[in-house]
């Protein structure tokens, strides 16, 4: 006799059959949904599928959580029907048992694909065939070259060192060999290192089984996972980089988004906090086995479908700065995440829980956060903004490496958009990504890196889209930016920041390019104040300043320039208003550095300089738009410019904020603008 707890009023009325679901589905194009009443009811509830609904949901729910759930059949994030609900944990979904599957061999395009169990130990065998099938049927999308030179291949490597497994030492090959990776988390772990003193001795084979004990046990692992998949040889930073000789890690460095691109495959240890987090499955002992279903009616049984990104997104491992490009520009990666394993090559995807279905050949994009590189690459700017913002949220222990950890995406999104990068930004489309701002934290100065690029700013950013993004961007660069940017080395030689005649290989014909073609200067179509002559654009050359200038190029460039007064302060955000020379409130800024200068709170008024014009105003700054605009809205769609507040000192100017003010409110300026200036902004 079965024990089943019968299901409630709400739930009996789903027909748990994916036939019948699909057919109550074509009736309606979004996917049909059934109510299970408030979140309440369902934490009350005893009802099986209640609960596995309750599991579904994110945890921070609580009982007096009121809103009504629905689930929904429709097309999960594995690409297969099942059910979903809004409310639910990020990348999860409810599936149905792949036991359940009458066929002899389970149809992977079935609706039964959820496997019932996972076993403590992994399956080798599996992994193997998931990359046989990408040799086979992606070679065009995941296969490196491997008839290059070694100098082609690792540009300034003399050698590269791995980890002979069958040896039992440490190796310097200078031929292109097949390889296994490891990325992982250093952590608090003290761990055994290559050094200059070490080097010979672990040359020597067997040298490791000596030091085996001295190895944090993801290395190991990583070790013997490579050595079942048949691999010869594992690269892993601590024992393949010289850790105590600046030159060989310079050198590796530079190299490391090459090393991740061409391994065969690399292993991501996305669990745990340090380097003994392990591999969970490799060795026994590990990890348990682990149910995945569930009987929700007799013969019919059920579970949650846990997607990678879900995982991933509040890991350790996803908030280390070096580990973005790792991930990224790796082919073939084989994750080690909550108690999970995950494959993920340029083409295909497979999880242990998950039926396999090895005839994938491509990949949907709305797996955006975990896609492999290329396949993000159609469009780049978006990812190119998308990993940015993600990449600052990071943790980076060395900040002198904050433009080397993203070296990597940047060279290769720089190749696809056919343009160069200056210190972080790309050239074609600079006024785009200078208008960052501080999304959700405050940002704190970076000195060694400049103010104008979010590499010399700690915290997480976004990046305003002009228009709420729903403009032509090559549009918005010919008809709203005006700035001709130069850049001024610290010699004191000047050069354009985007130059055609240095830029070739910009298709200027193609429009799916976006770049700088033509400008309009600033007097061309907007309101000038006061009549001011805006025809400067060319850099004065021979300039004297009385402080030390930095290290990196300044930029150069002229632009209007205004003063008002920025009041009601959050302290905890770090935003506040402008105030134009009527006390009316004419704009929104975020304060970089608050707290960590007394800029902010030393004077009366602030210079501001106008960067370019948008629409509409960044969707945080929404609250201070009012209905009742406090000028009179300037002619087109055009209300608004994006603004830079700016501290100077010794006749260099700093970024100190970032924002929107009114273009009705350029008339407005307190003393001494509004003015046509030449900004040196570092």
């Amino acid at each position: 006799m079965s024990s089943l707890v019968p299901l409630c009023e709400y739930c009996s009325q789903i027909p748990l059959d994916p036939k019948a679901l699909d057919a109550e589905s074509e009736r309606v194009q979004t996917g049909r949904t059934w109510s299970l009443g408030d979140c309440v009811r369902i934490k009350n509830s005893s009802c099986p599928l209640c609960r596995l609904v309750l599991s579904h949901l994110y945890p921070g729910l609580t009982t007096a959580f009121t809103a009504e759930i629905k689930l929904r059949w429709t097309l999960g994030y594995v690409g297969r029907q099942a059910f979903v609900t809004y409310l639910a944990r990020p990348e999860t979904c409810i599936g149905f048992s792949s036991g359940m599957e009458t066929a002899d061999h389970p149809d992977p395009t079935s609706r039964f694909f959820l496997e019932p169990w996972t076993g403590p130990i992994l399956e080798t065998s599996r992994i193997l065939r998931w990359i046989s099938s990408c040799e086979q049927l992606h070679r065009s999308k995941c296969a490196m070259p491997t008839s290059i030179p070694f100098a082609e291949a690792y540009p300034g490597l003399n050698v590269l060192r791995f980890i002979d497994i069958e040896d039992s030492c440490i190796v310097e090959r200078t031929g292109l060999e097949k390889y296994t990776a490891l990325s992982y988390v250093w952590g608090g772990v003290s761990n055994f290192r290559l050094t200059k003193a070490n080097r010979t001795a672990l040359l020597m084979p067997g040298a490791l089984n000596e030091v085996g004990g001295l190895l944090p046990h993801t290395i190991t692992d990583a070790i013997m996972l490579t050595e079942r998949l048949g691999c010869r040889y594992l690269w892993v930073d601590a024992l393949c980089l010289l850790q105590n000789d600046t030159e060989d890690l310079e050198l590796g460095v530079n190299v490391m988004d090459l090393v991740y691109e061409r391994a065969w495959l690399t292993i991501i240890a996305a669990c745990g906090h340090d380097a003994n987090a392990r591999l969970p499955g490799v060795q026994e002992g590990t990890r348990g086995g682990s149910k995945n279903t569930f009987e929700i009616l007799p013969g019919v049984e059920m579970g949650i479908v846990t997607g990678l990104y879900g995982l991933l997104q509040n890991s350790v491992y996803s908030s280390r700065a070096w580990t973005l490009q790792e991930q990224f520009l790796s082919h073939r990666v084989l994750y080690f995440i909550g108690n999970k394993v995950f494959y993920s090559c340029r083409a295909a995807e497979h999880a242990e829980h998950l039926v396999d279905d090895l005839s994938q050949t491509s990949l949907d994009p709305i797996a955006g956060d975990t896609l492999p590189f290329d396949v993000l690459m159609s469009y780049p700017m978006l990812p190119l903004r998308t990993m940015l913002c993600s990449y600052t949220k990071r943790v980076l222990t060395n900040q002198n490496d904050t433009l080397r950890a993203m070296a990597g995406i940047i060279r290769r999104i720089g190749e696809l958009m056919k343009c160069s990068f200056f210190e972080g930004l790309p050239t074609a489309i600079l006024d785009l990504f200078i208008i960052f701002h501080p999304f959700p934290t405050v940002l704190y100065r970076r000195s060694a890196f400049p103010s104008y690029s979010w590499t010399g700013w700690r915290g997480s950013i976004d990046f305003e889209m002009p228009g709420n993004g729903d403009v032509d961007l090559n549009e918005w660069l010919r008809d709203q930016t005006w700035i001709i940017w130069y850049q001024r080395r610290p010699s004191g030689i000047t050069s354009l920041v985007w130059d055609l005649d240095a830029n070739p290989s910009f298709p200027l014909p193609d429009l799916q390019y976006v770049g700088y073609r033509h400008r309009r200067p600033f007097a061309d179509g907007r309101h000038v104040p006061r009549q001011l002559d805006t025809r400067r654009t060319m850099p004065t050359e021979k300039v004297s300043f009385s402080r030390e200038v930095p290290s990196y190029p300044m930029l150069q460039f002229w632009t209007i320039s205004l003063f008002y007064r920025i009041f009601d302060i959050d302290v905890f955000r770090a935003t506040g208003y402008l105030q134009d020379s009527n006390h009316k409130k004419c704009g929104f800024v975020w304060v970089d550095g608050f707290g960590e200068t007394e800029f902010f709170e030393s004077r009366g008024f602030f210079e501001i300089i106008l960067l370019s014009e948008t629409s509409e105003p960044i969707s945080l700054a929404n609250h201070w738009v009012q209905e009742n605009h406090p000028y009179p809205l300037a002619a087109g769609q055009w209300k608004y410019y994006h603004i830079m507040i700016l501290e100077w000192q010794g006749g260099i100017a700093e970024r100190r904020g970032f924002g929107l003010l009114h273009q009705g409110a350029v008339e407005f300026s307190l003393p001494p603008g509004p003015s046509w200036k030449e900004i040196f902004l570092a």
